[in-house]
């Protein structure tokens, strides 16, 4: 697999809190550190217990590494390439569509908001029929199907059906709010614009008790009946009201080398 060496410092280990994570138990929590400063790129252990290495030589002080070195942290062995060499697999912890640890990336202006939003609503309208789906197959053959003569569904039993039906869309509802900005770096029509929801230090994904601050940030942006949103064109962070609030920021998705981030 491939990690990029894109920040000003990366620390790796097997904390949840690494920027490069490695589920590996000769791996410290808090292994070591590359950290890009002037004369380069530059490794530091961090105190581990089996050590990091490089070219077989153990660090015990600050050490400038170049591409074609070999490093080793416990038992895991690396190379640093250059840029130009091909991606391999993802972050261990990343899924299909999302990253996992800290993204760079342009903060997403007005109008790829806009677009990520008209997305999102059209996306949840046509799920959220889905949990309803048995009640109105009810009304449906009720309405239409059943003829004068026969008994229909009781009131009660159609309450049932529909107290049922709005647990199921608060289910549906929470997965693809609270989950999607919690774990999945964004509702899918963020993700499918190609943005990204970070945290205030671009941290991705951004936890559950943030995603639940964003959802209450929100309703009081929808208070302001949307002024919020104004804000937006006007900073050079891009955020609008609820991400002030709630300490988030909506980022295009880092793009591969020789490619820019598309502007709005």
């Amino acid at each position: 697999m491939t990690f990029p060496l894109d920040i000003e410092k990366l620390v790796i280990g097997r904390s949840r809190s690494c920027d490069i994570r490695l589920r590996e138990d000769t791996v410290s929590r808090l292994h070591a550190a590359l950290v890009w400063r002037d004369d380069g790129l530059v490794v530091e252990d961090l105190g581990s217990s089996n050590g990091t290495f490089v070219n077989g030589e153990r660090v015990l002080s600050p050490r400038t590494v170049v591409a074609g070195d070999g490093v080793r942290f416990g038992s895991l062995r690396g190379t640093l390439e250059t840029s130009e060499a091909p991606l391999g697999g993802a972050h261990p912890d990343a899924g299909p569509d999302y990253t996992v640890g800290l993204m760079p990336g342009e903060p997403a202006g007005f109008g790829w908001r806009l677009l990520a939003m008209v997305t999102d609503l059209v996306l949840f309208a046509a799920g959220s029929l889905v949990p309803f789906g048995p009640l109105l197959a009810t009304l449906l053959v009720e309405r239409y199907v059943l003829s004068p003569e026969a008994l229909p569904p009781s009131v009660e039993m159609k309450s049932i059906m529909a107290g049922g039906c709005a647990v199921l869309w608060g289910v549906f509802a929470f997965y693809y709010i609270i989950h999607g900005w919690a774990r999945r770096g964004g509702t899918p029509g963020l993700r499918l614009c190609g943005l990204r929801l970070l945290d205030y230090r671009h941290r991705l994904p951004i936890g559950y008790p943030r995603a639940i601050l964003r959802l209450v940030a929100l309703l009081v942006t929808v208070l302001t009946l949307g002024v919020g949103y104004l804000l937006i064109p006007f900073r050079r962070d891009r955020k609008a009201l609820h991400d002030l609030l709630a300490g988030t920021l909506v980022i295009h998705r880092a793009t591969p080398l020789g490619r820019a981030a598309p502007s709005a």
